[in-house]
Parts: structure tokens; sequence; C-alpha cells
């Protein structure tokens, strides 16, 4: 006798669990539909978590006879790509073919980033449901530890993220080697030395930005890493931040950047990324700035220098925070000051500032 499906939508439960044919044809496509509404941005995704724990991201249409044996869970998950957490959610809906619907909202959770709304896996050779709806504080990398997997490093094709100003996200503790890259790059000019370089004795021609950094560690050592003064810092030892270039005409292919110790977050308050025109006129639209923050595992983030009504010479640029010690909240600031003192009055940093030279 053939199996029969019921056609009407099976309104679930928190924790309901259940073998998948009782309610779907597992030999036909299955398609599993997800949304979630609130004040944040988030990201749906559907993964395949292996017996080695290896994770693969798939799409939200598949044919559960057409995976390998291998494949241990299909999760179905959406973790938070800006501030807040999930109990802020308006709603969160997730619906497998007509058969089944679970809805969920901000009172079934409370400081999770990340939430397992549902998976599929295998038992005793059949593929079973469960609406799981479990949540996870400190994001993704948490949630796919509870499977004995991690988060795959994105791939170099992934969409970046573009901040606006004010706007946030979060980096998950990076995978691989830990570094966080913070790259600045911008166009060469022909503008004539400012006020820093006749001081300091530049030369006429290409602006010069020097890229730089505040850091707040939590055992309260706090400071600053950039060319001048030649503070370049230190990956390995405290601050766990570096600089690894100066590059003074902008024709550097890869720019500046200040590198970041992903695997000390623990350590960190907030970090302040700067920069500031060390020589040339304060011409913020012929530099035409771009920083980008690269952390594996997580995708670009993207800030455009895209304000320019201004004859200030430093500009602060990101914020970053630390969030439960395993990752890092990033902000788009673009806001200019007269000098470091001025910047760091505003952020409230406490540091005694003295004329510097390279």
């Amino acid at each position: 006798m053939p199996e029969l499906w019921c056609e009407c939508m099976m309104q679930l439960e928190k924790g309901f669990r259940t073998k998948l044919k009782d309610f779907v044809d597992i030999s036909r496509p299955v398609t599993v539909t997800m949304s979630v509404s609130g004040s944040g941005s988030y990201e749906c995704k559907c993964w395949l978590v292996d017996d080695s724990g290896t994770a693969s991201e798939h799409s939200m249409t598949f044919t559960l006879t057409d995976f390998p044996a291998s494949t241990a869970h299909v999760l179905f998950t959406v973790n938070i790509l800006s501030s807040g957490t999930m109990r802020d959610i308006s709603s969160l809906a997730l619906s497998v073919n007509d058969a089944m619907t679970l809805q969920l909202s901000g009172a079934d959770f409370s400081q999770e980033r990340a939430v397992v709304v549902a998976e599929m896996y295998r038992k005793n050779g059949e593929w079973r449901f469960a609406a799981t709806a479990a949540g996870f504080n400190e994001g993704l990398g948490e949630l796919m530890r509870q499977y004995g997997a991690s988060v795959p490093p994105a791939p170099s094709s992934s969409r970046p993220v573009e901040l606006r100003k004010g706007q946030k996200v979060n980096l998950e503790k990076p995978s691989g080697s830990g570094e966080i890259i913070i790259n600045l790059n911008w166009h060469k000019g022909q503008s004539k030395p400012g006020f820093l370089g006749g001081l300091f004795g530049g030369k006429s021609g290409a602006i010069d930005l020097d890229l730089g950094c505040l850091f707040d560690l939590k055992d309260g050592t706090k400071g600053s890493v950039q060319a001048l003064g030649k503070h370049f810092g230190s990956l390995n030892n405290s601050p766990y931040v570096a600089l690894d270039g100066d590059d003074r005409t902008g024709s550097v292919e890869g720019g500046e950047n200040l590198r970041v110790n992903g695997r000390k977050i623990y350590m960190f308050r907030r970090i302040l990324v700067y920069t500031f025109i060390y020589e040339g006129i304060a011409n913020w639209r012929e530099a035409d700035g771009i920083v980008t923050v690269k952390c594996p595992g997580n995708r670009d983030v993207i800030v455009r220098m895209d304000e320019y009504d201004t004859r200030d010479r430093m500009c602060a640029l990101v914020m970053l925070e630390n969030v439960n010690d395993s990752a890092l909240s990033v902000e788009k600031l673009v806001k200019f000051f007269d000098g470091h003192e001025q910047m760091d009055r505003y952020y409230n940093w406490g540091l005694h500032w003295v004329a510097g030279r390279k």
C-alpha cells in the first residue's frame, strides 16, 4: 500500500520531532522557506554537516536521496549580522513544502545571536525532522561546534558587506590563521604639502594618508598604533595589533594594513581605526579612501570615505568592539577631527598626545 502525505499545513511547536516521510515524499524535491523580521540584519542558511564534521552551505531546495550517506545533518540556521540578539526579532518562520510550518518570535529567545531553527537528520537509516529552535549566544561558530563542525571560510567571491554610516555588523571569531586585516587604500593625488607635511619636512606631490588605531585592552592598557612616532605595534604580544606598512604615496597596490590577532579577541574592549593626512592638502574627495575589513570565515566589510566637505585632517573610520569575547562588531564612523587629541577626547580614550614624526 503506498504511503500517503497530509496535504494540510501542520503547525509545529518548538521541540517537535517526527519521521520526515510521514509528511513529505523524501524521494522528491524538498523546499524549505525561511523568513525573519526585526530591527537588525539577518542571514538565513542551509548547511550540510557530514560525519567528519565538515559543514558546507547548500540551497534551500534539495532532494534528500541525492545526499551521500555521510551526510548526518541538514541544518536551517539564522544568524545576526548586525548588533542585537534574537530576542529583538519580530517573527521567524520556517516551512517545509506545503506540509509543515514553524512560527517563532523574540519571546522564544534571549541573548542568542544564532539559532538552529530546524534540522533534518538520519536515525536508524531514516530521515527525521526536528523543530529545534535552539540558540547560541556566541553566534554561528558556537552553533557549528555543537554539531562537531566549524564555519567554513567564506569563498573569495562572497559579496562583501558595505556599511552605511552608523551601521554595525558582527564578525565571528576568525577561522584559519585568526588574523583580521584592516586595509586602507586610496588614490594618488598631486596636492601640495599641508601643515604637517611642511612641519615634518614632507615633499610636494601625492597625498600621504596614514592608517592607525587606538586600542583599549581589558587589562587597562591603552595606546595607539601608527607610523607617526614609529608605534608599529605587535601581533603576537600586547597590544596584539600591528601596522605592516607606510604607503607614502597611495601608489602601493596593497595600501596600508592593520593586522589584529583574532585569537586575542577576549583581550580587547575596543579598537578605533582612523586615518589622517600626513602630507598634502585636506582633499578627501581626491583621496577617495576605501577601508576593507577581512576576517577569515566572514564576508569582507567595506567602509567608504564618502563624506568630503571638511578641511579637517583626521578621520575616525570604524569602531571595533568586543562581543562576548567571541566576535567583534564593526561600526562605520567616518567622522572628521582637527587632530588626534580632538578625536581622543570625543571617544573618551584619555591618552596624552605630543608632536611626533616618522
